[in-house]
């Protein structure tokens, strides 16, 4: 009987303290500075993909989100020591992240490309002897990329702090070329007009939220979640919305 009774407590006691899980609100890290992932817009509210999913997420998990603004530089290491929950910010999901901090299913496929000026357009990819300086955003899978691509076609490489200044650097012929993800850089394509993509695509990212290592039941919560946004459509229906919308 007294074994009875203690476990009953025991379980109810597990209840309580996975419910005061999510009391509080969820601390995610974002980096709003690119259409049509992540940005403000003009009432000065999160918005684009990243906001829509983790919106959608809070809807069908019933949880309150609290936005963290901060350096991309800076998300990772916050997940990691748990200073956030989690974070949401166009971030590719790779194998060294994972070492790091714990990773949701995808919710999107990216294409990590390179792009030059139209007026180079016969510059073949990424090796062209033409090319000398590459340029990338701080703390990006692009960045990581472009360090072995100018190890090993000995190029310089110089570092950008958002991807307005990045494409900028380009357009005024500061860099030969810049590495992007082919969405991310989508607003700047269409801004400038006369950027283009060159080569082959060098490398498929998936995008997923990132979760604090010690918390596996928001991660499983997260993924419960993108599976029902899946299954009922509305994944596929807040990609669409911003992707068209930002053609």
């Amino acid at each position: 009987m007294k074994k009875s009774i203690l476990l009953c407590i025991f379980i109810m006691l597990l209840c309580c303290n996975s419910a005061a899980v999510f009391a509080e609100p969820i601390r995610v890290a974002i980096n709003p500075d690119s259409k049509p992932f992540k940005y403000y817009d003009e009432n000065g509210s999160f918005a684009g993909i990243d906001a829509d999913v983790m919106k959608a997420l809070a809807e069908e998990l019933d949880l309150e989100i609290e936005y963290v603004e901060m350096k991309f530089e800076d998300i990772f290491e916050s997940v990691e020591s748990c200073e956030v929950d989690a974070a949401i910010s166009a971030l590719s999901k790779t194998e060294n992240r994972s070492e790091q901090v714990f990773f949701t299913d995808a919710y999107l496929m990216g294409q990590l490309s390179a792009f030059v000026r139209m007026k180079n357009d016969n510059y073949k990819d990424i090796s062209d002897e033409n090319i000398n300086i590459i340029g990338s955003k701080t703390g990006t899978t692009a960045e990581t990329a472009g360090r072995e691509i100018a190890g090993m076609f000995n190029l310089e490489q110089k570092h950008y702090e958002n991807y307005a200044e990045l494409f900028a650097a380009l357009e005024n012929d500061q860099i030969d070329a810049a590495l992007s993800d082919e969405i991310l850089a989508k607003e700047f394509v269409n801004s400038y007009a006369d950027i283009m993509t060159i080569g082959q695509v060098i490398a498929i990212e998936p995008y997923a939220i990132a979760v604090c290592p010690n918390n596996d039941e928001l991660l499983q919560k997260f993924n419960n979640g993108l599976a029902s946004l899946q299954q009922s459509g509305k994944l596929e229906e807040i990609l669409l919305t911003n992707l068209m919308g930002n053609n």
